[in-house]
């Protein structure tokens, strides 16, 4: 059986609007306990923001998180996945863009997976044993 993003994403995704300030958009994460979320205009995905973009950010000169919406320091360079792509696929999106989440659509924002569900779901291999050579 072929796994699809649909078996391991997760539903309910952290959304905000645009003009969600940066500090708010934090709160959000930390309370929903993921390192990203949703920048949404209406039912129009404009992006990710995450935790790494947020310290980018951080020291740079000028940055007040609580004055800036998150619409100012959002990815919008992302590939949606639907429901029925293959975790594979997926993968390999991830690894090719160095995107380490992706947004489910199914018409509309569904869900999300991130790189983490993806390894979840690799078959467990036990470590190999190495041998100590003395000398």
């Amino acid at each position: 059986m072929i796994l699809k993003v649909r078996h391991a994403m997760k539903p309910n995704p952290t959304i905000a609007d645009t003009e969600t300030t940066v500090t708010e958009a934090v709160h959000m994460m930390i309370q929903s306990g993921t390192d990203s979320i949703f920048v949404m205009d209406g039912n129009d995905i404009r992006g990710i923001v995450d935790l790494r973009c947020v310290l980018r950010y951080t020291y740079t000169e000028g940055f007040r998180p609580s004055q800036t919406p998150v619409s100012e320091i959002t990815n919008c360079d992302i590939i949606l996945a639907r429901p029925n792509t293959s975790l594979e696929d997926a993968l390999t999106i991830m690894t090719e863009l160095k995107q380490t989440t992706l947004p489910v659509v199914d018409d509309k924002l569904v869900g999300f997976i991130n790189i983490h569900d993806l390894l979840k779901t690799q078959p467990q291999t036990k470590p190999v044993e190495t041998t100590q050579v003395m000398a």
